[in-house]
């Protein structure tokens, strides 16, 4: 189950990159804060991120049936029990403890102090709950064992959560040594509030927010837009739009209409992408592709196509309905959409080429059964992969044409993207909020 769940995220995901690494503690136990934007897949997307097993809390109503308790169980899984979901919260103490053996076994465990998955893009205030852990674990330290216990915060960004082949990242804020902080704050109720309001605030040191769904995308689009390192890397791309929301907020503050002339700058390269089909604006700044390189990349496609082709033809009617299915189910809760997509279409597909192999092997034998059982996984990957490629090759023969054919377009592209980088970096460079170390 483990293995299958694992798989089927690190699928969903392109890419999962971790900045500030150098952060975390070297050993011992961590209780890791984060937000939680993405239902079940953030603790598995924290376990990919960081190489390391992470158990996590979830809701008690997960653990309700056989299966649902197998996937929990398998990532080591623990119930909480919540008055909304009509369950008796004073189970909680049993799961607290085995929280704090957890910890003192060594090992990782994530909690979501904001208590819910949502979508908003700003945090939501934060439970106690997860200090109280912390805290109360260092008390027993003394009577029961265990090493010192790190509290790391760690903030989820993704591109596109509800997007197959997107990609996340991990962002490490400033740990919190506990046993420290337990010192300084003796009494135990003064103590748990103020580390949750300190877990709050690193935590928000480390992810991007926003007032709107519309500023947190168009934060994260400039910061891209207008730095090349930060189009490659997730990473740089979110500690940049961290960096520019908050000159964002103190420019709005202080000077409203250089605020808004900013805002007409990006809202006019939007507008010139997409009159000219392109996503990124530095594609045209890349160097022309080298005629053999360029011959070289398309004969892989060309050479992969015919198996990408069966897989598409195989998989092509599930893999589109798996995501309007999603989304019904869903609810309208944003932040369950992955989560759905990538559980229904593992099971989906698993249905789908099994009867596909069954009325194979029905019509035609059990050969044309082993080979519809093989194409239909390994075609499917291979489609996926020759998508991938497509889409970086299509990018860069965009840029290509336009400038060739279109050089005036090119041009104007290039101006109004060269007047929002100098507009970003004139912002960045000015006095504002202190930046991060």
């Amino acid at each position: 189950m483990r293995a299958f769940c694992l798989g089927i995220v690190r699928l969903f995901y392109r890419d999962i990159a971790v900045a500030g690494a150098e952060r975390l503690p070297p050993a011992g136990p961590w209780l890791i804060a984060s937000n939680h934007p993405n239902g079940l897949l953030d603790p598995i997307v924290l376990r990919l991120g960081l190489r390391r097993p992470v158990g996590f809390l979830a809701k008690s109503t997960l653990f309700g049936n056989p299966l649902g308790r197998l996937a929990m169980l398998s990532f080591g899984g623990l119930p909480a029990y919540r008055q909304v979901d009509g369950q008796d919260t004073g189970k909680n103490q049993e799961t607290f403890e085995s929280c704090r053996a957890v910890l003192r076994r060594g090992q990782l465990l994530s909690l979501f102090p904001e208590g819910v998955s949502h979508s908003d893009p700003a945090l939501r205030p934060f439970k106690t709950g997860a200090a109280r852990i912390a805290l109360t674990y260092q008390q027993q330290r003394a009577e029961l064992g265990g090493d010192p216990l790190w509290l790391v915060p760690i903030g989820l960004t993704y591109t596109a959560k509800e997007t197959f082949r997107s990609a996340a990242a991990l962002a490490v804020g400033q740990p919190i040594d506990v046993a420290a902080f337990a010192a300084a704050h003796p009494d135990e109720a003064v103590a748990a509030r103020a580390l949750t309001a300190l877990m709050e605030q690193r935590l928000a040191d480390a992810v991007l927010q926003a007032d709107s769904q519309e500023l947190w995308r168009g934060l994260l689009a400039v910061a891209a837009w207008t730095d090349a390192a930060a189009a490659r890397d997730l990473t740089v791309r979110q500690q940049r739009a961290r960096r520019l929301a908050a000159h964002w907020t103190a420019l709005s503050a202080q000077d409203p209409s250089a605020a808004a002339l900013l805002q007409e700058q990006a809202q006019s390269l939007v507008r010139m992408l997409h009159a000219v089909g392109l996503d990124d604006p530095l594609a045209l700044e890349d160097p022309p592709i080298q005629p053999r390189r360029l011959m070289q990349q398309l004969a892989s496609l060309v050479l992969l196509a015919p198996v990408a082709a069966v897989g598409a033809v195989l998989g092509w009617l599930p893999y589109r309905a798996v995501r309007p299915l999603a989304v019904q189910l869903a609810g309208g809760e944003t932040d369950l959409v992955s989560t759905i997509k990538a559980l229904l279409g593992a099971l989906v597909m698993t249905v789908w080429w099994a009867l596909q192999t069954a009325l194979a092997g029905a019509f035609w034998g059990w050969q044309a059964a082993a080979a519809v059982a093989l194409l239909g996984p390994l075609g499917g990957w291979v489609a996926l992969r020759w998508g991938d490629r497509l889409e970086l090759r299509r990018d860069a023969l965009r840029a290509a044409w336009l400038t060739l054919g279109r050089g005036r377009a090119a041009q104007q592209v290039r101006l109004r993207r060269a007047e929002l980088a100098a507009a970003v970096e004139a912002a960045l460079g000015s006095p504002g909020p202190t930046e991060d170390p």
